[in-house]
Order: C-alpha cells, then sequence, then structure tokens
C-alpha cells in the first residue's frame, strides 16, 4: 500500500527559511545559457535566467527576457546552468564541520540531508546560515538516531519497543525533520518505532538489520533505505558461497541471493521507498584492506583530527593477504549495476555519500558518487535528476526546489561542460548560485581554504 510520507511543516520550514532573512543581493542574469534540469533529458539553449533576492524571476527564452536595470549580467554562452545540488547523506556535526560547510556550497551541493547530528548545533548552523554569518548549504537534518545500542555518533538509545514510542515522541517534540533508525533496533522495537512514526505522522528512514529486512522496512513505511543495506545482491548459488564475506567489515555490503529481485523492486515502487546507495561509502569497505581511494588526493582540505578520526573507522590488520580485497570489489560491482536495475525497475534513487569519509570529502565526494553510478549504468540525466528533481520531490518541495522555473529558489551551478555528455562535468564549475547569493572563482576559492586555516 502506497503511503503519504508528507514532511512535516518544520522541514518545509527549514529549507526555506533562508529566504527570510538572507541579505538583499544585486538581481543576476545569467544571459544565452543553456539550462538542464530535471524537465527535460536536452537542453533548453539559447535561455536567460534572471535571480532577484532568493527567487527565480525569470527562466525561459534569452529574446524573451527583460534584464532589470542594474542587474549583474553573467555571460552563459557555451556555458550550462543546472540546479543546485543535494547531498542527501550527510554528517556535519562532526570534528571541524562549522569551517567544512563552505566545501559543500564551492562545490555546487546547495542542500544536504543530515543523518545524524547535535540537534543544538545543526539548528544553530541553520541559523547562521540564514543571517548570511556562514555559507553553507540548505540542512534537512534528524538530529540524534534511535539506536538499539551504545555507538560513538549522537543517539538515543531504544532496547524496547516503549523506549521506541518514547523516542520518536521526543524527537517530534525536539523538533527534528525526520527520524533515523539505525542497525541495532529489535524487530520488536523498530516495528513500534515505525507505527509511532506513522501515528505522529513523521517520516523515517536510515538503516535496515537483517533481521527486520528491506521488505518488511518497506511495508512499514520506511521512507528511505540507506546504504542498500538488507537489500540482497543478486548472485548465482555458486556465487553466494564464494562472496560470502572474509572479513567482518566486507559484511556491509551486503548478502547475496539467487532469488528474483523483481518482487522486491516491485514493493519499494508500490510503497514508495527510496534507496541512497552511498557508494563512495561503500568504495572503502570493497578495497578495503589497505588499498588508497580517490578521496585521498582531496585530503588536504580536511583538518588533522578529522581524518585520524576517519582513519579509526577502518582500522587495517597486521597483515594483509594479496587478495584480501577481492570480495569486496566483487560485491561492490554488484552492487553498482544492481542500483541501475533498481531505477530501470521504477525505485527512486538519491545520491548521498556518508561525507566526510576518506572517498567522500565535504561536497567533493558527490562528484565520485555521480561517477560511481555512471559506472553501474545509470546515465547523466538520471544521475543529475538523483541530485536535484529527485530530493525536492522526496522532501515534497517540487514547488520550490530541483528545476529552475520562476518563482523557485535561487540555488544554481554554472558549468563550463555539458554534464549530459559526460557527468565528471559536474566538476567544472564555473560559479554558484546558493540562496540568491551568487559565488564566483574568487569567492569558492575562499571556501576551499577555509578549511585549511582553523
Amino acid at each position: 500500500m502506497r503511503r503519504s510520507r508528507s514532511f512535516p511543516t518544520s522541514v518545509l520550514l527549514a529549507i526555506v527559511a533562508l529566504t527570510r532573512t538572507a541579505p538583499a543581493q544585486t538581481a543576476l542574469a545569467f544571459v544565452h545559457v543553456s539550462v538542464i534540469d530535471g524537465g527535460s533529458e536536452a537542453p533548453r539553449t539559447d535561455q536567460t535566467v534572471v535571480v532577484r533576492g532568493t527567487r527565480i524571476l525569470f527562466a525561459g527564452p534569452a529574446r524573451s527576457a527583460s534584464i532589470p536595470a542594474g542587474a549583474r549580467v553573467i555571460d552563459g554562452r557555451g556555458k550550462f546552468l543546472i540546479p543546485g545540488l543535494w547531498d542527501m547523506h550527510v554528517h556535519t556535526s562532526i570534528i571541524g564541520g562549522r569551517a567544512l560547510l563552505g566545501l559543500y556550497v564551492a562545490n555546487g551541493v546547495t542542500g544536504v540531508r543530515d543523518m545524524a547530528g547535535d540537534w543544538a548545533t545543526l539548528t544553530a548552523w541553520r541559523r547562521d546560515i540564514a543571517r548570511g554569518r556562514l555559507d553553507g548549504p540548505r540542512i534537512v537534518a534528524s538530529g540524534p538516531y534511535l539506536e538499539g545500542g551504545d555507538v560513538s555518533v549522537p543517539h538515543i538509545v531504544t532496547r524496547t519497543p516503549a523506549e521506541g514510542r518514547a523516542a520518536v515522541d521526543s524527537l517530534v517534540k525536539l523538533g527534528v525533520d525526520f527520524v533515523k533508525v539505525h542497525g541495532q533496533l529489535t524487530p520488536e522495537t523498530y516495528f513500534a518505532i515505525a507505527r509511532r512514526a506513522r501515528e505522529r505522522r513523521i517520516p523515517f528512514a536510515g538503516h535496515v538489520s537483517r533481521t527486520v529486512g528491506s521488505a518488511a522496512a518497506s511495508d512499514s513505511g520506511q521512507h528511505s533505505i540507506e546504504h542498500l543495506l538488507a537489500i540482497p545482491a543478486p548472485c548465482t548459488p555458486a556465487e553466494s558461497i564464494a562472496l560470502a564475506p572474509r572479513y567482518p567489515v566486507q559484511g556491509a555490503l551486503g548478502r547475496c541471493s539467487s532469488e528474483d529481485l523483481g518482487s522486491l523492486y516491485a514493493r519499494f515502487v508500490r510503497n514508495d521507498t527510496w534507496v541512497t546507495p552511498t557508494f563512495t561509502a561503500q568504495y572503502e569497505v570493497a578495497v578495503w584492506p589497505g588499498r588508497s581511494v580517490p578521496g585521498d588526493s582531496l585530503a588536504h582540505y580536511l583538518p588533522d583530527t578529522l581524518r585520524r578520526y576517519v582513519a579509526a573507522l577502518f582500522p587495517m590488520p597486521d597483515s594483509i593477504p594479496p587478495d584480501a580485497d577481492s570480495v569486496g570489489r566483487a560485491m561492490f560491482a554488484k552492487r553498482l549495476t544492481q542500483v541501475a536495475t533498481m531505477r530501470r525497475a521504477g525505485v527512486h534513487v538519491l545520491t548521498g555519500t556518508d561525507a566526510p569519509l576518506r572517498n567522500s570529502p565535504p561536497g567533493f565526494g558527490l562528484h565520485e558518487e555521480f561517477a560511481l553510478l555512471a559506472q553501474g549504468g545509470l546515465t547523466p540525466f538520471e544521475i543529475l535528476r538523483a541530485a536535484t528533481a529527485e530530493p525536492a520531490r522526496y522532501l515534497g518541495m517540487l514547488d520550490s526546489l530541483g528545476t529552475i522555473t520562476a518563482g523557485k529558489l535561487a540555488d544554481l551551478v554554472l558549468l563550463d561542460a555539458n554534464p549530459l555528455a559526460d557527468i565528471r562535468n559536474t566538476r567544472r564549475i564555473a560559479a554558484v548560485v546558493a540562496n540568491g547569493k551568487l559565488y564566483g572563482a574568487a569567492e569558492r576559492k575562499r571556501l576551499l581554504l577555509r578549511p585549511r586555516e582553523q
């Protein structure tokens, strides 16, 4: 049964809050630019997009445009304008996190879904961003997540159904945007949380344990499943034996199944269950132990304390057999193609990175996620939709986000090359508009340098 998962008023207000207090900006006009958004697989050529304040005033053919007097005009010939990108699985409330928020904006990420953090810190950052005191993306957040045991990330221990129900009530009272569930919850407690979340009309999302299973989680109303957890990987019977985890960490890539998964995908579609693969995070498991990842080249953007903390999450064994990563790499390859199959079956896919891990520094990691999704078989258009229009649809905010349309929020990214020709072109950023504020080359360079100055 398809269930409505409307986000509460609090999350919608959090998304648009910046529009109320952002300082007035000179009008901007991108002229003769090609526009690409979730509305069409073909670029709309020779367009003009005018931004006044925090909203898009006009978006249409250049010949029909009326540019306000005094507007800052940006020549878009040979360039491509896309909506601001969303990273739908991050952790911002971490060591040095405040200074890292600008890295998202510098990389064209104008919105994030924070999946666990200190609620007071997150709401303070949202206020500072709204008042122009802090450069950062729009933040939708869960606050502390619900977990059945002790972990180092901010959480509420919920070992019994009664504790689960009370935890949902406390989070609703706190004002969180959604409830996040985690993997140590017993089935009884998980289902009690699900029932209470439905009763309180607040979405819930997150991890799924094998004891609950992805089918039951979908039927219970979980809005999104993170990391493909509890979703089996398609394997032959022989592969199910050969690809069993050799090390506990490889279990994070999931388990094999030789059963037809088509009915499971159909269930996700029927129940409106979304999937956030976070392949950048899974890649670190796939190449474990002892291998470098693409994100290592970006480590200098992160403070030393954060780098040491992240490194401790994946400790290396004393001795490493030469083929230690064979199972991980094989399972990762299956996962990449599986998500493309799920998308073809109608399952909604969101882009997320689990930043800030080694392979997913804030902002940078999303572009690496795009490359991995493309490697698995998603088209550039599908990937762009998963990072723009689909987050807006998931959040119930298509009237304000996700496409370049008059009246919507002014979150935009100007690119020097066509991302539909090669998704790697999303890295070729000429400028970013976050909530109506223009970040050109100099401003983006300032944001990129800031964390290293901490």
